[in-house]
């Protein structure tokens, strides 16, 4: 059952609850305006907030959640649409001709099971022309995604939408036959659907997701129509300041001390001198703070902005910012599933730089080639592999093979690399690290669960259920007697389903994952009685290392947020791969 709003709007003031509030929140059926405005408030979150940021954006979404009310959001969205309001109204505007509406459908219906509201109908409302209400729909989308194809590439009206797309930075076009786009319009990279199959995990559809994905979270409104003649929705004077918040209390001085000194001529005669000179006191104070308020920012060196620009592109793609904090580490005694080795304990982390996703076939290739190295399974006696009944250790196997034993196709090269050991990750860290002069390594443990987690407290980073449509794992072992689901028997591709609240794909299942801690059974106790610890790096010896996640093999409890699983260093499996961390 759904949480009410009162109630999210109380978890908004527990840190350790945030990631929940939001999930919570987001079962509320928003529409038009408030649906884009919580999706901008949560997109924020999901960025990372600072100690300083995040009791402001609390606030704003108390404030924004406080005015909910079911009625009135069903009431505005059935109103007419403000022409030129310049409000973001759609996700996804769908260009593309009516003849191929059927090739169209299947794709919105995918888009739409992402949680994007798409605009696609050709139906014009009563009263409206056509080129004025399709600019206005434009004008209104995050996102417009044209479909080309045999036919759509001699249309006018889908060529005209491709342009004001393209102007605006917000195109992502798709082809639906293998055409040449048309002239002007083919700089941009097609997803390559033309052998698409409704098949959500088809390369090229993940490929158009994450352009949309990218469109959508910077994407700002176009621009209001200054078309000559015409008057401007709003007027306003062109006064540049610092701060809007700070200018209100401003202009409410300023105003009272005009009023006070228009007033001194109806005083008494032998008291105006003196309220004549605290009047002028007065302005001269409120010129002080109309130059401290109004003054024009003055704009950063040029050596800062070139340093910022070189900072962010030091980062490598793909790795996401986790903004530090503190959580509880661990699961309550009444967690279906808890483990004793779960005791719950308040830890601390700093900053970190995780990546979306575990490392691929294809990246651990490049490392193998490029330095010769061996792992353990070449040097040693192989590696465990699944036979679809039992786990056989065999001679040969190492991290060119599959879950079965079989060498992996190149189908597989997104997939995690698996037959790996702990010291076989470490190893591929420092490659890394030396041949691109940054530094890399292993998450801790603390680390793994605060990112998978990602503000939640429940079983999950998705609730209190984890379902094979939101993660691989074992689907004839559900959790906490759920609904069945599939069994795949086979890893997917590191991007597959939904990230969680900050981006990570797949902290729940596919792949166990390695971290660089020591293992031990009463870690937990003794961080508990030491209160809050900051970046715990696990025991200090032991003979097992961590792993985290659960795997394509696991049942579903294993893939709780707080479970822990642990193997030898140089242990290697199926079922096993890694992730890294960067550190500036």
């Amino acid at each position: 059952m759904s949480m009410t709003v009162e109630e999210i709007i109380r978890m908004l003031d527990n840190p350790a609850t945030l990631g929940d509030a939001l999930l919570e929140a987001a079962k509320l059926p928003f529409r038009g305006d408030d649906k884009v405005r919580f999706q901008q408030k949560r997109q924020r979150y999901i960025d990372g907030l600072s100690d300083h940021e995040r009791p402001r954006w609390v606030g704003e979404m108390k404030a924004f959640l406080s005015l909910y009310e079911p009625s009135s959001i069903d009431k505005r969205a059935e109103m007419p649409v403000k022409a030129n309001c310049n409000e973001f109204k759609t996700d996804i505007f769908i260009s593309y001709t009516r003849k191929d509406l059927k090739r169209v459908e299947p794709i919105v219906k995918e888009l739409q099971k992402h949680g994007w509201s798409v605009f696609w109908d050709m139906d014009i409302p009563p009263g409206e022309t056509w080129r004025s209400y399709i600019k206005k729909r434009l004008d209104e989308s995050r996102c417009v995604l044209v479909a080309w194809s045999h036919l759509s590439i001699g249309s006018k009206w889908v060529i005209a939408e491709a342009d004001e797309a393209d102007r605006r930075g917000i195109l992502v076009p798709a082809l639906l036959d293998a055409v040449e786009p048309p002239f002007g319009l083919s700089h941009i990279h097609a997803a390559d659907l033309s052998d698409w199959k409704n098949d959500s995990y088809h390369q090229a559809f993940k490929e158009l997701v994450n352009a949309v994905t990218s469109k959508i979270s910077s994407s700002t409104p176009a621009l209001p129509d200054t078309t000559p003649g015409r008057a401007p929705d709003t007027v306003s004077a062109p006064v540049k300041v610092s701060s809007t918040s700070k200018l209100q209390p401003l202009r409410a001085r300023v105003e009272k001390g005009i009023s006070a000194v228009a007033g001194i001529r109806i005083w008494p005669a032998h008291s105006q001198r003196t309220a004549i000179a605290v009047a002028v006191v007065m302005m001269v104070l409120l010129a002080g703070f109309a130059y401290r308020y109004f003054k024009t920012e003055p704009q950063p060196p040029v050596q800062a902005t070139v340093q910022s620009e070189r900072a962010l592109r030091a980062v490598p793609a793909n790795f996401v910012l986790i903004r530090g904090g503190e959580f509880t580490m661990g699961s309550p005694a009444n967690e279906p599933d808890h483990e004793s080795d779960e005791t719950q304990h308040q830890v601390k982390v700093s900053d970190f730089y995780l990546c979306r996703y575990a490392v691929t076939v294809a990246e651990f290739r490049k490392f193998v080639e490029a330095s010769g190295y061996q792992t353990d399974a070449e040097k040693g006696d192989g590696s465990y592999a699944w036979d679809g009944n039992a786990w056989q250790k065999r001679a040969g196997i190492n991290w060119r093979y599959g879950v079965s034993g079989s060498v992996r196709p190149q189908s597989e090269e997104n997939h995690p690399v698996l037959h790996v050991s702990s010291k076989d990750a470490i190893a591929y860290c420092d490659w890394l690290s030396k041949n691109s002069n940054k530094k890399f390594r292993l998450p801790t443990e603390a680390e793994w669960e605060y990112a998978c987690r990602a503000g939640t407290t429940t079983p999950f980073n998705t609730g209190e259920n984890l379902t094979t449509d939101q993660a691989n794992y074992d689907g004839n072992y559900p959790y906490n007697n759920n609904q069945k689901g599939l069994y795949r028997q086979n890893t997917v591709a590191v991007d597959s389903f939904a990230p969680n609240a900050w981006g990570l794909y797949n902290m729940h299942g596919n792949v166990y994952e390695w971290c660089s801690d020591w293992y031990g059974d009463k870690y937990y106790e003794e961080c508990k009685k030491k209160g809050t610890v900051e970046n715990p790096e696990g025991a200090q010896t032991g003979s097992y290392r961590v792993l985290r996640g659960g795997s394509w093999s696991s049942n579903a409890g294993n893939c709780r947020s707080a479970y822990r699983y642990r193997d030898t260093p140089d242990d290697r499996n199926a079922d096993v791969g890694f992730r890294l961390v960067f550190v500036p």
